[in-house]
């Protein structure tokens, strides 16, 4: 319990907020006390001030997620051999703080992250630390002649699916009317390496793994998602086994000797997560019964390039540079009272969320609405364009029913606003862009007023990312 309330006391202090209502805000010197205690709370402390460290990296064919921890206990004022237990709990109350921001960049799906699921509340802090507490971790060791106690920690990727499978009852994919002549499989393979073209994009992409991939055929018919498997499966094994190998033999246990070997033709999602398969390969899998019961039961290989299902993992990393910035950032927008506009600090970076007005069904913004860009144009420009940050312009529309329509017309919003931004004296090479079209609304769709939240632009300032957290 302590270590969950410094996680969350770590999390609240990255919100700097006024010292009265009447919007006073703090000095510069409170500034840079309260950036150096928020860099503490997000592991991202100085080299020189850093008592432990941490560098994590994942293995999608295994399911884990690793962390090397070092701390050294002549920095951290521990005297040995006395300490030695002391040393352990100091490790122990500092784990989740070090591991926890490379865990949260993990893709959940097509378009989540653990950092997303905990924005929404589907998933807790305090999961997350009970699951990192409840981790296997290797006896705490001296590195040879060094005053660093090192410790290996291991988290099960299936610990934080399992806790995300909610349904009780799977629910069969319904036989298509038009069928081929096929055969029983006893699994099925999906070749999804290299790079492919991306579904409803004008561009291609390597295929990235996920907690719970989706599989789509190219007429954009769902033929696979995580509540189709038998939850006790899903929950053991994950919906689907990841390799870079091409013998079979290799996940035999999970697809049997006779797969159903399909060669993706696309790839889809926000975060490139699901393939997309020819109608052909969706009928041989749907035209009898037996193979429908393939995906109940998770038999199912995804092959990813090697490089992209081992790696070493990073973090934004948010120092007390960052944490000025943003507070900079804030007060900037504040104090000039850009309307319609909000600030916050999330797991990736500095979100800046602004409901813009464009011409219907166009990626012209109205008129009127350029001061409002303008002015954030000018925010950026005092404090994040000298180096050390990206920028990522994400668009969202309104859901209408119109899925492929919607995501086009967010990609071409959100592509306007960084032309704009451009023009008004940012670097082009500062920005990527996103557009997830109707499929993360934050209003009501059925009204006119939660369609118009609904339609916006969020530019997120995100750092540099950082392979070892300081603490």
């Amino acid at each position: 319990m302590r270590r969950q309330k410094f996680i969350l006391k770590g999390l609240m202090a990255l919100a700097f907020m006024p010292l009265a209502s009447a919007q006073i805000y703090y000095t510069d010197a409170e500034i840079e006390r309260e950036a150096e205690l928020a860099s503490m709370a997000s592991a991202n402390v100085s080299v020189e001030k850093a008592v432990m460290t941490s560098s994590s990296s994942i293995d999608w064919t295994k399911n884990t997620f690793t962390s090397n921890v070092a701390l050294d206990v002549v920095k951290a004022g521990i005297p040995m051999p006395s300490g030695k237990a002391s040393s352990l709990n100091h490790i122990q109350m500092e784990l989740p703080v070090l591991v926890k921001d490379p865990l949260l960049s993990i893709y959940v799906d097509d378009t989540h992250t653990l950092s997303d699921l905990v924005l929404e509340g589907s998933f807790t802090l305090e999961e997350l630390t009970r699951i990192i507490d409840g981790s296997r971790q290797t006896p705490a060791v001296f590195a040879s002649g060094t005053s660093n106690l090192l410790t290996e920690h291991t988290i099960q990727l299936q610990n934080i699916g399992a806790s995300l499978v909610k349904h009780n009852i799977p629910y069969t994919l319904r036989q298509p009317i038009e069928t081929v002549s096929t055969k029983e499989y006893t699994g099925i393979i999906i070749d999804a390496r290299g790079s492919l073209p991306i579904q409803g994009e004008f561009i291609s992409s390597e295929t990235y793994p996920c907690l719970f991939p989706k599989i789509w055929n190219e007429r954009m018919d769902l033929l696979y998602e995580r509540n189709m498997v038998d939850p006790g499966v899903a929950k053991s094994k994950g919906i689907v086994h990841y390799s870079s190998s091409i013998f079979i033999k290799d996940y035999e246990d999970r697809v049997g000797r006779t797969p159903l070997w399909i060669t993706a033709k696309k790839v889809y999602g926000i975060n490139r997560c699901d393939p997309v398969i020819s109608w052909e390969d969706y009928l041989r899998i749907t035209s009898i019964k037996s193979n429908l019961e393939l995906l109940r039961q998770g038999k199912i290989v995804i092959l990813l390039d090697d490089k992209n299902l081992k790696h070493a993992v990073s973090a934004p990393r948010k120092d007390k540079n960052y944490y000025i910035a943003y507070h900079n950032l804030k007060r900037y927008i504040d104090e000039n009272k850009i309307p319609d506009t909000s600030i916050t600090e999330i797991p990736p970076g500095i979100l800046i969320t602004q409901h813009l007005r464009f011409y219907p069904d166009s990626p012209e913004l109205l008129p009127e609405e350029l001061e409002r860009v303008t002015q954030v144009a000018q925010s950026l420009r005092n404090y994040v364009s000298d180096g050390g940050y990206s920028i990522m312009v994400a668009g969202h529309t309104a859901d209408v029913n119109k899925p492929g329509g919607q995501l086009t017309l967010s990609i071409q919003r959100a592509q306007t606003i960084i032309d704009i931004l451009v023009s008004r004296g940012l670097d082009r090479s500062l920005f990527t862009y996103r557009g997830y079209g109707g499929t993360m609304p934050v209003a009501d769709n059925s009204t006119p007023e939660g369609r118009a939240q609904n339609r916006r632009v969020e530019i997120t300032v995100m750092p540099t990312a950082s392979y070892v957290q300081r603490q």
